[in-house]
C-alpha cells in the first residue's frame, strides 16, 4: 500500500554518490544456479545481465550483521558457548558472572520479540530473588486471576474487527505505528472470541 517493492535475486556492489550524499544503489542482477544435494538453488552471478543503479537518498545496511558477545558484555569477560553467544541458564539468565543476566538473541541467537521479553521476565524475577536472599529456584509460582471458564459452554460468535490504521500518506512521511490499539470495549469483545477447535460439534459417521 506504501508502495514499496522487493527487489530479489539483485546484488548491491556499491554506492553511487554525488556531492557527497548517496544517489544510488548499483546493483548486479543474480540468477538462481543449479539445484544442490539438499533440493536448493543457490543465487549466482548472471553474468550476462549489466548492472543497474536504483536510486537512493537514504541507504540502510542490514545484510551480514551477527552478534558481538564482547561489545554486548561490556568488557566483562562472559562465558561464551560454541556459537559465539553468551551463555545463560535458560531458566534464569544467570552468566558466568554472578551479577550479570543475559537473554534475547545474545543468547539463543536470531529469534522473537516475545521470546526476548520472556527471557527478560525469567530474569527479572531471578535477579529478584538473589537481591532478596531466595533460592534462584526452578519452580515459579503461579495466582489464580479468578477468571471464569466452562469448557461445555457455547462459543460466543464475534467477529473478527480489523485495526485502525492511519492513513496511507502518513505513513510514508513517518515510522510511526501504522496499526493503531482496540479501545477497552473492543478488547475485551475480541478476547471473547473463540479460539478453541475441539468446540466443533460434528457427528462423525464411522460406520464399515
Amino acid at each position: 500500500q506504501e508502495g514499496v517493492k522487493l527487489r530479489t535475486l539483485v546484488n548491491p556492489e556499491s554506492f553511487e554518490v554525488k556531492g557527497g550524499k548517496v544517489v544510488g544503489v548499483v546493483c548486479h542482477p543474480m540468477k538462481l544456479g543449479e539445484f544442490d544435494r539438499s533440493g536448493r538453488r543457490h543465487p549466482e552471478d548472471a553474468t550476462e545481465a549489466a548492472r543497474e543503479t536504483i536510486p537512493a537518498d537514504q541507504v540502510i545496511v542490514a545484510i551480514g550483521q551477527a552478534l558481538d558477545a564482547k561489545a554486548v558484555s561490556g568488557g566483562v569477560a562472559l562465558e561464551i558457548n560454541p556459537r559465539g553467544w553468551v551463555k545463560a541458564d535458560p531458566r534464569t539468565g544467570a552468566t558466568s558472572e554472578s551479577w550479570v543476566f543475559a537473554g534475547g538473541d545474545d543468547v539463543t541467537g536470531p529469534s522473537s520479540v516475545v521470546e526476548a521479553i520472556a527471557a527478560g521476565e525469567r530474569a527479572a524475577v531471578a535477579i529478584g530473588r538473589m537481591l532478596a536472599g531466595e533460592d534462584q529456584s526452578f519452580w515459579r509460582g503461579y495466582h489464580d486471576a479468578g477468571a471464569s471458564f466452562d469448557p461445555d459452554a457455547d462459543p460466543v460468535p464475534w467477529s473478527r474487527e480489523r485495526l485502525q490504521t492511519i492513513p496511507l500518506e502518513r505513513r510514508r512521511q513517518n515510522f510511526a505505528e501504522v496499526e493503531q490499539p482496540w479501545n477497552e470495549a473492543t478488547a475485551v469483545r475480541q478476547a471473547k472470541r473463540c479460539l478453541r477447535c475441539d468446540y466443533g460439534k460434528q457427528t462423525c459417521d464411522h460406520e464399515g
